[in-house]
């Protein structure tokens, strides 16, 4: 239905445009909350691994993947032109290891 990556490091390239978390969901399977789930799922992993905040980017024309993130937890820095095109940065805060 689709893939996830979580990075536990960045070089400036990510920071830039790809952030800690990438995402895809194959067409057929969108609007069935497959990106929202995943995305809470490694959320969870990456607090488990002791990660305290990590960036999720998305383009910025992408309405459907901004909502994903920001209904788990995104606050937006802010909409820049990267080596992926205009995309959109987001921050999400992770709290202790155990909290969902």
């Amino acid at each position: 239905m689709g893939a996830i990556t979580l990075r536990r490091t960045l070089n400036e390239k990510l920071l830039e445009g790809g952030g800690h978390i990438g995402y895809g969901v194959r067409p057929s399977a969108r609007g069935r909350g497959v990106a929202s789930w995943a995305l809470a799922e490694v959320l969870g992993r990456a607090r488990a691994r002791g990660m305290d905040r990590v960036l999720v980017t998305c383009g910025d024309g992408n309405v459907a993947s901004a909502r994903t993130i920001e209904r788990n937890g995104g606050v937006l820095e802010d909409v820049r032109d990267t080596w992926l095109g205009r995309a959109r940065r987001y921050w999400i805060t992770l709290g202790p290891a155990g909290a969902r």
